[in-house]
């Protein structure tokens, strides 16, 4: 028998999920839960939700897309009550989530390709052989 309960949210959503809410956070000056609900406007937010939701229930879909109002009328705002169930427990699992910008990113292919030169990673030759027939 399987374990009761919710089903768990795969790792693969969960750091999406907290990559981009940081992502937006930090890129346009958002709070995080601003900075969800800009995510939920994105072309890609229905696929990420579908891969969240796809072992339940049809109607939580359609209430966090915001589609026609299924089983629960009562629910004014699915998304942020998600955020508010959901997203801040995700969020807090990733506390050291590093979002580069892309001058931050040159600067760090630079010091990785520097590294590269010391030490034993040096002896390694950066050029394939080809075999002589």
């Amino acid at each position: 028998m399987g374990t009761q309960g919710q089903p768990k949210i795969t790792y693969f959503v969960r750091f999406v999920i907290a990559y981009k809410v940081i992502q937006y956070q930090k890129r346009y000056n958002l709070t995080p839960r601003a900075a969800w609900l800009k995510l939920s406007k994105h072309r890609a937010f229905k696929s990420l939700m579908e891969e969240h939701f796809k072992n339940r229930a049809d109607h939580l879909l359609e209430n966090i897309l915001g589609g026609p109002v299924g089983v629960y009328p009562e629910v004014k705002d699915a998304r942020i009550n998600f955020y508010k169930n959901h997203i801040r427990k995700i969020i807090s699992e990733f506390p050291k989530l590093k979002i580069y910008t892309p001058k931050e990113y040159k600067e760090y292919l630079v010091k990785i390709k520097a590294n590269k030169t010391r030490g034993i990673g040096s002896l390694k030759n950066p050029f394939k052989r080809t075999r002589k027939s």
